[in-house]
């Protein structure tokens, strides 16, 4: 390799070095309007906190399983059902099999039908593959009431289990745990929240800056002109006034 192709590649680290501290020198100049809008997107995340709102919801689960005693065959075809046929879960036949069961709580099979559609009510575990059909399902349940959602998912759950029973002419499905308690939750982190939208204001105000410094055609530092000396028309000195 010439002389004059590693001192050309020389020059160019050289430049690319200096491009990285004066771009670094700038976000520190322009620090205050880094603050700035990061304290923007603080208020956009509590802005979004209020119109998403921030409700308290409950969630409960009860598990199936299949199980015949003496007859591994017909405890094999429970399984397979379960895995099969979860999206019964939807069906108007449960959902309406367990509003009989919900009539004090006033919700009716177009309530239940409604929370399977959003997801508030799902069956989990399930598998397609044969070979890993799983011997347990997790119904779980999501609410905003804290009376109703043990008594919702219990009634899904026999529900469920009494309308795959009817598929398969027995009693293989079973309830092996009934929903007895419940946990509680938020539906907006407000701290996660916060943090993401600050954060991608900061890191995006950061990263603007930091880039149009870096492409800037402008000389910001001395050692940026000294490569191209025959380009300098003169030099005028900086003072600060006191």
């Amino acid at each position: 390799m010439e002389t004059k192709d590693i001192r050309s590649i020389e020059d160019q680290d050289f430049d690319l070095i200096e491009n990285i501290f004066v771009s670094l020198r700038e976000l520190w100049k322009k620090k205050l309007l880094i603050i700035l809008v990061t304290i923007a997107g603080f208020l956009m995340a509590l802005i979004y906190i209020s119109i998403k709102g921030n409700s308290v919801k409950y969630y409960s689960s009860a598990t199936l399983f299949s199980a015949v005693y003496g007859s591994y065959s017909d405890t094999t075809a429970g399984v397979a059902a379960m895995n099969r046929y979860t999206d019964l879960i939807k069906s108007s036949r449960v959902c309406s099999r367990a509003a009989q069961n919900l009539v004090s709580y006033n919700l009716t099979t177009a309530d239940l039908q409604r929370m399977t559609a959003d997801g508030s009510i799902k069956v989990s575990g399930a598998s397609s593959n044969s070979a890993s059909y799983g011997y347990k399902l997790t119904l779980s349940v999501h609410s905003e009431s804290k009376e109703k959602i043990l008594a919702i998912t219990n009634a899904m759950a026999a529900a469920f289990a009494a309308e795959l029973n009817e598929l398969l002419g027995s009693q293989t499905i079973q309830v092996m745990d009934e929903a007895t308690g419940f946990a509680s939750y938020r539906t907006v982190n407000i701290v996660k929240v916060i943090l993401l939208f600050a954060g991608a204001a900061f890191v995006l105000s950061c990263g603007l800056i930091f880039v149009v410094s870096f492409f800037s055609p402008w000389a910001r530092s001395v050692a940026q002109c000294e490569r191209e000396e025959d380009l300098i028309l003169g030099m005028l000195p900086y003072t600060k006034n006191k």
